[in-house]
């Protein structure tokens, strides 16, 4: 069948041009869908790309606790080596208020056990 012969099947103009586009340019109608299909496919990996930049934003903000719990961990593990220090601190000077400031009538001050006392606990 010749391109007449498809326009004069067709009844109209635009059966003329589908026929003169057949014939010279085949591809030309493949890619039009291929156009279609691939803006349909642009669609949903813009869909997706918004769903992965969710994602993204969701886990920086559970990164941003993260470190902040961190952060507070450092500072609770500082205040606790503080309080122990402290408390060995209130340890020695309990100790040298029972030796020095409250002996026994009949004991006497053991210099040894002011000896093994720190310094700045004196």
């Amino acid at each position: 069948m010749t391109t007449a012969h498809e326009a004069a099947r067709t009844g109209s103009a635009r059966g003329a041009v589908w026929a003169v586009r057949r014939a010279l340019a085949p591809a030309a109608l493949e890619l039009e869908g291929e156009t279609r299909r691939l803006a349909d496919e642009t669609d949903g990996l813009r869909e997706q790309v918004a769903e992965l930049e969710q994602r993204l934003r969701s886990a920086e903000e559970r990164l941003e606790r993260v470190d902040h719990l961190e952060r507070q961990v450092s500072e609770l593990r500082d205040g606790l080596h503080e309080a122990r220090r402290l408390n060995l601190r209130i340890a020695e000077l309990t100790d040298l208020v029972t030796e020095v400031v409250l002996p026994l009538h009949d004991r006497e001050i053991d210099p040894a056990v002011l000896r093994a006392l720190r310094p700045d606990t004196l």
